[in-house]
């Protein structure tokens, strides 16, 4: 049998599940993760072979390597392009690095016209400049605001405590946590004059975004369809909590800034998308940042993306880290013209931030 790259089929999973095990955590296949495979990998709407997920298959027949792909539906200087979110790059066995290298080079910029990942590694990295891709250093950064600090620390050093469950174990330090806010007022996050939040279904979310993407080149297009699979995929990642969507608002009552973000109990709010008109980033940001306070969230956390850098960086108590290198390749001019100007806007639902392969399984 002749050994080649190939589109990822149903049959697959069972192998892909073990080789995911076997490459991440330690040989243990945990309970449902083959079907939550299924549903990341053949779930999405407009998936067509072509730009689904990607195996290598040995020359026995056997899956030594793999990258899991979401294709997802974007505007290029207003056209439709469907890009295609590269997961989880995963090699096993004595072919899993001959495996690894045809798939790199299946995936060189020359031959897409839109790739992605927003979580990759070192290593990772290294493949996407190598074929022709490039490194986002800014959207590389997760921006962290501290509201409750030792609730925040507390849930960041045990996992466990971070459901519901967690926030009746912590509510003894929840109020160790109201002495050091009224001995540090900074920890609080004030709303902007004038400034209003309210959550909004779905359906609204969508059409007041619309006008926000105007300043962007490259955004996602956010169809119904695609839209209602990414928001089941946030609901399958019960470690995420609830998917909400907000409004911020001015003082004459319009929509200046927009955001989907997750959270459960007193604990983290991960802010997926946060998006605002040219011009209104800082009092959009420290809108949210309030609301999130006053709801009892310990922190928040999101993408860094550029135009909002200075907004975030004026936020008291506000820290930055890396969290993946956000690495993007394509053959088409116009997404180079925009990464040139920054004029790209991927995050959030248009993002791997939602999947339970990241953090669970």
């Amino acid at each position: 049998m002749q050994h080649s790259s190939r589109p990822m089929e149903r049959r697959d999973l069972g192998a892909v599940a073990a080789m995911f095990a076997s490459a991440f955590r330690g040989g243990r296949i945990a309970p449902g993760l083959e079907a939550y495979l299924e549903a990341f990998c053949f779930g999405h709407p407009q998936l067509a072979p072509e730009i689904g997920s990607q195996v290598y298959e040995n020359e026995a027949g056997e899956l030594s390597a793999a990258i899991l792909c979401v294709p997802l539906r974007f505007r290029v200087d207003g056209q439709p392009v469907t890009a295609r979110l590269l997961c989880n790059f995963m090699a096993v066995g004595e072919t899993g690095a001959r495996g690894a290298a045809c798939l790199s080079r299946h995936f060189r910029a020359k031959r897409h016209d839109f790739l992605f990942s927003d979580t990759a590694s070192d290593a990772s990295a290294t493949h996407w400049k190598t074929g022709g891709g490039r490194i986002l250093p800014i959207q590389s950064l997760e921006w962290c605001r501290v509201f409750r600090p030792l609730s925040a620390c507390a849930r960041r050093l045990h996992r466990s405590l971070r459901g519901e469950a967690g926030a009746l174990l912590l509510s003894p330090l929840g109020l160790l946590d109201e002495g050091a806010r009224r001995h540090r007022p900074l920890l609080v996050a004030h709303m902007p004059d004038g400034m209003t939040v309210e959550q909004v279904g779905a359906t609204q979310f969508l059409v007041e975004t619309r006008p926000m993407f105007g300043r962007f080149s490259i955004h996602p297009d956010w169809d119904p369809s695609e839209f209602a699979w990414l928001s089941r995929m946030v609901a399958a990642n019960p470690s995420l909590g609830p998917l909400n969507f907000a409004l911020m608002r001015d003082t004459s009552g319009a929509t200046v800034g927009a955001a989907a973000y997750c959270g459960v109990g007193r604990g983290r709010a991960s802010v997926l998308n946060l998006l605002c008109l040219e011009g209104r980033e800082r009092e959009s940001v420290a809108a949210l940042l309030a609301d999130l306070d006053r709801q009892g969230y310990c922190e928040a956390r999101g993408m860094t993306q550029p135009f909002l850098m200075h907004a975030l960086q004026a936020q008291k108590h506000m820290s930055f880290r890396h969290r993946g290198f956000f690495c993007i390749a394509g053959r088409l001019p116009a997404l180079h013209r925009a990464l040139d100007q920054d004029l790209v806007y991927a995050e959030g639902l248009s993002s791997e931030s939602w999947s339970r392969l990241l953090t669970d399984f």
